[in-house]
């Protein structure tokens, strides 16, 4: 009786209450969650989370008399068997709107190791101008390189896919190359800490060569183009994707605003200059965003790839972009 009556003693109706950790509930009492009337599970977020907070304001709100007992991970809370059914609606109810227990993405943590892209870019820039002096003799002259590496949609269309991957690395000037590499290093270190490493270097290159032989479908013959920035509208497209499938929220955030982003950098970053290359830019997101699906979707029910088939893709980008090279050579 005198559990009962603590119980109903610590109900105030204008603030959560302070509850009573008591070490066992009065007999008769149901454990209740956000799971639903239909459901009879006895796991709860730990003391201190939201998901508590929530769970006695729910039920303060509704004056449902209820028992905390427990600490941390064992944590429980019981109403009498009289509210169950009513306490585990109200709860479902918030859940669903709400969106208590979202399975947040996790966070890998050597997702700083996806800079070593960005340094590639600027060593093979500095390689190709001359910018240090190095032990190489008869190295071929700047424009050999982007006479065999740009982006030619004749020769694109004539069989040298090559160039869709080659044209990736090279850069017209200085101000190319930082642009895309200031630009683009936040979005690919964002993306290697949701999908790893490894599916983040392969992914980037399909996108990027993808974006590419779209650009070169759409474009006029005779029409040429290079640089990162393909790959780095394809970074922000697998972003957009991975949020869309993969985002713990739901309904209009989780389907819209990522798109919404996505075009919106495309909109400030993507169409300004006299050499910027637009639809480059649009057909990059369009690729990232169709390869983000696919990955995330794979990715869905999974925290990553096993490591060895992600050590394996890592290891396949940059041989694939090697073998372009010594076919555009």
């Amino acid at each position: 009786m005198n559990d009962i009556r603590a119980a109903f003693r610590h109900r105030p109706k204008s603030r959560i209450a302070m509850w009573r950790r008591s070490a066992h509930a009065p007999e008769g009492w149901r454990v209740v969650d956000f799971r639903g009337p239909g459901h009879m599970g006895r796991e709860l977020p730990a003391l201190g989370t939201r998901q508590m907070e929530l769970l006695r304001l729910v039920l303060d709100s509704r004056n449902i008399p209820y028992v905390i007992t427990g600490h941390g991970s064992q944590t429980r809370a019981f109403v009498p068997a009289m509210f169950e059914d009513v306490a585990r609606a109200e709860l479902a109810a918030v859940a669903e709107e709400k969106n208590v227990s979202p399975t947040s993405v996790p966070t890998r943590r050597n997702a700083h190791w996806a800079m070593l892209v960005m340094i590639f870019l600027i060593f093979w820039h500095g390689l190709r101008m001359g910018w240090w002096p190095l032990p190489f003799e008869h190295l071929p002259d700047p424009d050999y390189w982007l006479r065999c590496g740009k982006l030619s949609v004749t020769d694109v269309r004539a069989g040298e896919w090559w160039r869709t991957a080659t044209a990736l690395t090279l850069h017209a000037d200085s101000l190319h190359l930082f642009s895309n590499v200031v630009f683009g290093a936040p979005f690919l270190i964002l993306l290697a800490g949701r999908l790893g490493l490894g599916l983040t270097l392969a992914a980037t290159l399909l996108s990027g060569m993808l974006g590419n032989a779209m650009n070169a479908l759409y474009r006029d013959p005779g029409y040429s183009s290079l640089g990162f920035s393909t790959a780095m509208f394809g970074i922000v497209g697998l972003l957009c994707a991975d949020m869309v499938i993969r985002s713990p929220q739901r309904g209009f955030r989780r389907t819209v605003l990522p798109v919404a982003a996505g075009l919106a950098f495309l909109a400030m970053l993507g169409a300004e200059g006299e050499n910027v290359d637009y639809a480059a830019h649009v057909f990059g997101l369009l690729a990232g965003f169709l390869v983000g699906l696919a990955v995330s979707l794979a990715l869905r029910h999974h925290n990553g790839l096993p490591r060895p088939l992600e050590f394996a893709l890592g290891c396949a980008a940059p041989l694939l972009l090697l073998l372009c090279w010594d076919l555009a050579l």
